[in-house]
């Protein structure tokens, strides 16, 4: 398995009782590797966090597990994710822009959850997570660092991106050039030479 980071540090006979604790409170076994994976490393992410296939790609902020921070909490999501996915999958990571990572309780299969699309809490919703791997080991050997823009995207970025020019910035700009002996630039010769 790939190298993972811990994140929040706990007595593995903590751990395991708070594991049996939601267990019992939740009426169902979480799967084994994520059992593990949660005594071993606890709330945790991987070194390579980016995941990318012809349908998805996004990149994992950490697995949930132990934690009295609710965010990191795998008792909390669950619990505040109950009713906005199907019953067959729960919380199991964090995912950038409010997104989820999601194990199905009986195969252990890994499901991407996008919050604009299967969000089952919002009226009319009930569109099925995308399904990324078929355990939670494939799913974290599968993930890669996360990709650099192209030169193409960094130009078409550069081009689309303006600095914000203001009576203060041209001031303290001014400033630095009479310290290196140069004249003073006008606000639009400063715009000129930073956005032309």
């Amino acid at each position: 398995m790939a190298k993972i980071i811990t994140l929040v540090e706990l007595d593995k006979n903590i751990i395991a009782e708070k594991i049996n604790a939601f267990e019992a409170e939740y009426n169902f076994k979480l799967h084994f590797d994520l059992k593990e994976l949660i005594l071993d490393y606890n709330v945790c992410k991987p070194i390579k966090t980016f995941y990318k296939n012809n349908k998805v790609q996004f990149n994992l902020n950490y697995f949930f597990g132990i934690s009295d921070d609710k965010f990191q909490s795998l008792s909390e999501n669950y619990y505040t994710y109950t009713n906005r996915m199907p019953d067959e999958l729960f919380p199991i990571g964090s995912v950038d822009g409010g997104d989820l990572l999601c194990m199905h309780k009986k195969t252990g299969e890994i499901y991407y959850w996008f919050h604009e699309q299967d969000d089952w809490g919002l009226e009319g919703i009930d569109h099925w997570p995308i399904k990324v791997a078929n355990h939670l080991e494939e799913y974290i050997n599968d993930l890669i660092l996360p990709e650099l823009p192209t030169q193409q995207e960094i130009e078409i970025a550069k081009k689309n991106s303006k600095v914000k020019i203001t009576p203060i910035s041209v001031k303290i700009k001014n400033e630095q050039r009479e310290k290196q002996g140069l004249p003073p630039l006008s606000f639009e010769e400063w715009d000129a030479l930073l956005n032309g």
